[in-house]
């Protein structure tokens, strides 16, 4: 769960130990499958906990502690820790960022109570092993009042860079609950670049003003009627006060409103364009789920299938092909971190039938018979399926630099690519093709 060293473990009666009050995560789901498993084979995993008077709270294992009490489970053994306030918040936070169970906004809110508590915004990112500008930007987030979360339902959701656009505007709810209400639409974009317009406009009016009631300046500062056209606008201000408008204050104020009508023809060829980006965005991904669902769908009916022979080379293979991890603890993580990682169950769920709740057991088991191979086999492939994004469809990074290869592995063992898989994997290897080619050249 964390680097924090148990300094015991015992035997605790569930009854009497209860959830974290600052668990970051505010929705454990639903646990009905957990609670069933666990009243078969039992509690498999220990609890983390911390003392709480002649009381416990759970510090890791939110989901497993409901699930026991769901499932009528007495005493389970838990390691129990000695932490601080910030140093139990700190496992909670850790402990759910590696199981990716957190929203963005929960992760913030979780960052900032750590912040709250005495941390440095260095300290956070090292323990987290991120950097201090993911550390800074869900601080900034954190700091949207409940008022605007309240908006919309789905709030926790937003993307970090939607939230951060929002907590900009900080002070002036108005703006934020629109930003909020147009968060996740083509109409983002250009909403937060309207606001952010009107905002330049604002200041540079405002500026402009105290300059002009400046006494020694000897001018006098009229408020724009905002009523007519231009040239009415300016006749108006000429009755009011001859003296104050000159011409160049004429060519400022007609330039100004003739910007207003451009911009809102750029707006409109940008909104028009996010919109274009977000339905080949949106095609993309069901491209890519439908995709790894007919590969998955096809190692199910068929790896089990294929001689052992070649099992034990299709292993070999899919573990050469990952051997290179795209960050730390990737493709090769350990087997034993399928108690600490939701990572890849799914999809090993998908291909080999057996539940994700039981991969690490079935797993382990398969692994020390004469079935190995296709054991393998299966886990390796559903660790590539897993770390797949659409987004490594179109860019070349080291995730997407595999995809080839993976596919020579499938076609090896008798998978036939669909004519959209083929033409996605021509783009693919293009794409890869001029990158290396560029990288030369720039080498050179």
């Amino acid at each position: 769960m964390s680097n924090y060293q148990a300094n015991e473990i015992k035997l605790i009666n569930t009854s009497l130990i209860d959830p974290h009050p600052d668990n970051p995560r505010k929705n454990i789901g639903d646990v009905t499958d957990l609670a069933a498993s666990i009243k078969a084979n039992g509690l498999l995993s220990p609890l983390s906990v911390v003392p709480n008077g002649e009381r416990y709270r759970v510090i890791a294992g939110h989901r497993r502690l409901a699930a026991c009490k769901q499932a009528g489970t007495g005493a389970v053994p838990c390691f129990v820790l000695d932490l601080d306030p910030l140093q139990q918040l700190e496992a909670m936070v850790t402990e759910n960022c590696q199981r990716e169970q957190l929203t963005v906004l929960e992760e913030a809110d979780a960052i900032q109570g750590m912040l709250d508590l005495g941390a440095t915004t260095a300290s956070v990112a090292h323990r987290l092993g991120r950097s201090g500008d993911y550390v800074r930007d869900r601080a900034k987030a954190a700091s949207i009042d409940n008022e605007v979360r309240a908006v919309r339902d789905d709030f926790s959701q937003l993307t970090i860079g939607q939230l951060v656009a929002i907590a900009r505007y900080d002070g002036r709810p108005d703006l934020q609950k629109k930003l909020a209400q147009a968060a996740g639409t083509s109409n983002f974009d250009y909403t937060l670049r309207r606001i952010e317009r009107d905002d330049r406009e604002r200041q540079w009016i405002e500026s402009v003003a105290a300059l002009l009631v400046e006494p020694a300046n000897g001018f006098n500062l009229i408020p724009d009627p905002s009523t007519g056209t231009p040239e009415e606008t300016i006749e108006k201000i000429r009755e009011q006060n001859p003296a104050a408008v000159s011409i160049h204050m004429e060519q400022v104020y007609l330039w100004t409103r003739r910007d207003h009508a451009a911009d809102d023809e750029k707006e409109a060829r940008r909104a028009a364009e996010q919109a274009e980006r977000d339905a080949r965005r949106h095609a993309l991904e069901e491209y890519a789920a439908a995709s790894a669902d007919k590969r998955m769908a096809w190692l199910h009916a068929n790896l089990y299938g294929i001689k052992r022979a070649q099992l034990i080379e299709t292993t070999a293979r899919l573990g050469l092909l990952q051997i290179i991890d795209p960050f730390p603890d990737g493709f090769t993580d350990a087997l034993t971190n399928w108690n600490d990682h939701t990572g890849s169950r799914e999809e090993y769920e998908k291909i080999t039938g057996i539940t994700a709740e039981d991969a690490p057991t079935a797993a382990r088991i398969s692994l020390q018979t004469n079935d190995w191979p296709l054991e393998a086999a299966s886990i390796l492939a559903a660790r590539f399926e897993w770390f797949i994004d659409p987004t490594d469809w179109t860019t070349v990074n080291d995730t997407s630099r595999r995809i080839p290869g993976y596919y020579q592995i499938l076609q090896d063992l008798g998978y036939t690519p669909a004519d959209d898989e083929t033409s996605h994997l021509d783009q693919l290897i293009h794409a890869i093709s001029e990158a290396d080619q560029r990288d030369e050249e720039n080498n050179q």
